[in-house]
């Protein structure tokens, strides 16, 4: 199995668990190293207190975030598994 299937599982099994994240892709260059490489950003929902100018009040509104940003998949893999698991022994699992 390799390591998008899963980071896919794990996006998954965190959807069920009511986290949802988003991953954006980027190439990025640098200059150092003369090449490109990939950087990712994790997004993660969360509601945020917004002031809505036509009612005049605050409500709260889901929104993604950047949560993480790596430059690797295995980094983002283990990212993922450690939200996994924090969600798990919140659970008292």
């Amino acid at each position: 199995m390799n390591i998008s299937q899963n980071i896919n599982k794990l996006l998954y099994a965190l959807k069920i668990k009511g986290q949802f994240y988003k991953i954006n892709t980027f190439k990025t260059y640098n200059e150092k190293n003369d090449k490109y490489s990939t950087s990712y950003k994790i997004l993660k929902l969360k509601q945020v207190k917004e002031f809505n100018i036509k009612t005049h009040e605050y409500e709260l509104v889901e929104k993604y975030k950047q949560d993480y940003e790596c430059y690797s998949k295995v980094d983002l893999m283990k990212y993922l598994a450690e939200e996994y698991r924090k969600g798990s022994e919140a659970d008292g699992e």
